[in-house]
């Protein structure tokens, strides 16, 4: 008999569940899904959609790049790629078409109240994500990190009075001997830094070592450790000169980072026990336990790091917060184990690149969809044991009972709608003439009744994708019966975030900007981060007229409002539309000339509105209610945290404590447990397929070792 799989919440971890359990040719013998979707569309944080109203221009929730060391995340969008090729009427034929690699990089640098670009181009190599080749090890990215510090001394030079400084410690350790003494007198004759003779010579203690370090001595790693310790001292004699010249700084920054977290990795036993032992730290404090200076660890690589991750609880920027083995990890992947490029550029929006392909490769292969239906609350039996009823409001009938087929062809794309296709719907009037919200929480619309779904009939396993944001509401039964899901509700933390959007007539170089199209971080708070995003402008459907030359994004995190009301305050969204929009207004104001100096009207010293793209007749400010701006407000849309010491509440997928319940998401113990990301979100649907198909395969990513 088929065991009927309920899947609640379309995001990119439920969606993923579902294709791990149907990649199997056989699986239509075994299972039957049904995915329970709330409004019309599917990509729940990641999703998209066209505005017909607007030139079909690309509406999100957000920034939304992918990073080259997605493996899962890739793996997965490629296989739906290849599978649609020779079916797909619309989009792009090959993943490879969809995204496109990015290696410019900027952080911005603030010293003494002035701004400044930190610009890196990262090297390219021949990888590519999804390849299946796996991570490097914790020993691979020790030996990688003291090979970047060794090329990074080099490239300083010979620092000033470099010369002069000898070895810190009068007693050396068990280990020196006559050779290590050498090596240094050696090259500081030859007119090497003592700095460079100590690198060379732990990156000759750590070649000399074998891959498994199992088989390695505790000496090993402590005179590995004590050589770092000696260039750290060294380092931080050179303080008072890194003023003094800015690439000189920004050399000697990278240089103390990833020494310090070289010497974290060795003293805090992470090479044998893995990234989360140090979760309990915040990154930074981390950081600071191992060396860093207090410019390394405020310095515009590390906010920005900060900023990627939106890891601000409460959407304050004065209370930055992530665990250290969680931003160590993301760190090292993302400097050494990214594929081809850092980052990765859709060429569409997120709705047609992800969300189109993964859906109609679930339809092809059988799953069925139900839109318009919103989990309320999960009910469980009475002896606490399982999940024996699932409550659904549904929000709109379909007429004569017919599939709801989301999907409109717009410049040779299958896009989602930025409202839903009334004519499929009784209720498609009355919701077109009121404009209601489906996807708020706050919406005054009425659904339509209740559906029950009850354990044995409708479902005989639960898999809960929705966000964790929203179980104070859906899951109050569980969280009262298990301590383990009240401490995951509490210390699992959320936040708001805000984005918007401007088209503008000018091309980036005729706005001012003089390097690469990029993509940046660490600028002023709460809109940190900027990416150029004028690639989307040939997929959307400007008249010749009136088309833009630059598409730029903007968003940061969002403080909570000081008091976040229940569903019956319908006026909540709008006001903090207003809110993000004020932020928005004043961010082009007074801070976007410094990126885009030629955007600045000389008559009035401040903005000039008529370089945005907007409605005819409009002038000065109003010219930006054409733009789109939004707060991610909803609780299904707070960002997911990784604050420190929260790692040990998340619970893995299997690890619900009810029977017939599984958990997927970027919020569950997934084995990268950072903040919200596609990656995490992937990994966790794949595990939540293997614990359902009773599979025992390994998946990149999910462990430390593997």
């Amino acid at each position: 008999m088929k065991k009927k799989i309920a899947i609640l919440g379309g995001g990119i971890a439920s969606l993923t569940t579902a294709l791990e359990i149907t990649q199997r040719p056989d699986w239509q013998e075994s299972y039957d899904l049904t995915v329970y979707q709330l409004g019309w569309r599917l990509g729940g944080k990641g999703a998209s959609s066209r505005n017909p109203d607007a030139s079909d221009r690309i509406e999100e929730h957000g920034l939304h790049i992918w990073l080259g060391f997605y493996e899962n995340a890739f793996a997965m969008i490629r296989g739906c790629y290849e599978e649609l090729n020779e079916k797909r009427a619309a989009g792009f034929s090959r993943w490879d078409d969809a995204f496109k690699p990015h290696r410019f990089i900027t952080v911005e640098e603030n010293i003494n109240g002035l701004w400044s670009h930190w610009p890196v181009t990262f090297p390219a190599n021949d990888s590519l994500p999804g390849d299946g080749r796996a991570l490097p090890t914790i020993w691979d990215y020790l030996s990688m990190t003291v090979q970047l510090i060794e090329d990074a001394i080099r490239s300083m030079g010979n620092p000033p009075q470099a010369q002069t400084h000898s070895l810190r410690r009068q007693s050396k350790p068990p280990w020196w001997d006559v050779v290590e003494s050498k090596v240094i007198s050696d090259g500081m004759a030859a007119g090497c830094s003592l700095g460079s003779s100590l690198i060379q010579m732990a990156l000759a203690r750590v070649r000399s070592l074998p891959p498994d370090p199992t088989t390695h001595g505790a000496l090993d790693h402590q005179a590995i450790h004590w050589i770092l310790q000696e260039l750290s001292v060294w380092l931080h004699s050179f303080v008072a000169h890194l003023c003094e010249d800015t690439d000189f700084r920004r050399t000697w920054i990278a240089i103390d980072l990833f020494t310090a977290a070289a010497r974290g990795l060795i003293a805090d036993g992470l090479i044998y026990n893995g990234f989360d032992v140090i979760d309990g730290y915040d990154f930074r404090s981390w950081l600071r336990k191992h060396g860093a200076s207090d410019m390394t660890s405020e310095s515009a690589w590390l906010r920005g790091g900060y900023d990627l991750a939106f890891s601000f609880v409460g959407g304050d920027t004065d209370s930055p917060n992530i665990a250290a083995g969680a931003g160590l990890r993301a760190m090292l992947r993302m400097v050494f184990a990214y594929k081809g490029a850092p980052l990765w550029k859709m060429q569409a929006g997120m709705g047609e690149t992800v969300f189109t392909p993964i859906y109609q490769v679930l339809k092809a292969r059988g799953v069925k969809f139900k839109f318009f239906h919103k989990v309320v609350n999960l009910k469980l039996s009475e002896d606490k044991t399982h999940i024996a009823e699932i409550k659904i409001a549904r929000q709109a009938t379909l007429n004569d009972g017919r599939e709801y087929a989301p999907l409109v062809r717009i410049a040779g794309f299958d896009c989602w709608p930025i409202r839903p296709l009334y004519e499929q719907l009784q209720e498609g009037d009355k919701l077109k003439a009121g404009n209601y919200n489906l996807e708020s929480f706050w919406t005054d619309w009425s659904d339509i009744d209740t559906v029950s779904l009850k354990a044995g009939d409708e479902f005989d396993v639960v898999v809960l994708g929705i966000p964790i944001g929203c179980f104070p509401l859906i899951c109050r039964e569980l969280v009262a019966a298990s301590d383990r899901w009240k401490a995951m509700v509490s210390k699992v933390l959320t936040i708001q975030t805000q984005g918007f959007q401007v088209w503008l007539k000018p091309s980036l170089t005729d706005a001012g900007w003089e390097l690469e199209s990029p993509i940046l971080g660490a600028y002023v708070e709460p809109i940190d981060t900027w990416a150029d995003m004028s690639q989307l402008l040939k997929v959307e459907n400007w008249p010749p007229s009136n088309a833009p030359k630059q598409l730029a994004y903007f968003c940061g995190v969002m403080k909570d409002a000081p008091n976040i009301p229940g569903p019956e305050a319908h006026d909540f969204p709008a006001q903090e539309y207003q809110r993000v929009k004020a932020t928005a207004v004043d961010y082009l104001k007074t801070k976007l000339s410094y990126l885009l100096p030629r955007t600045l009207d000389p008559n009035t010293g401040s903005f000039n509105w008529d370089l945005l793209v907007a409605a005819d007749g409009t002038a000065g400010p109003m010219r930006f209610d054409s733009q789109y701006w939004r707060p991610n407000i909803d609780p299904s849309e707070r960002y997911v945290l990784a604050v420190a010491g929260s790692t040990q509440f998340r619970l893995r997928t299997d690890e619900s404590g009810f029977t017939n319940l599984i958990l997927t998401g970027d919020w569950i113990r997934n084995g990268l447990n950072t903040s919200g990301c596609i990656e995490a979100a992937v990994i966790s649907g794949r595990q939540a397929g293997r614990a359902i198909t009773e599979g025992s395969y390994k998946i990149i990513g999910e462990s430390d070792f593997i």
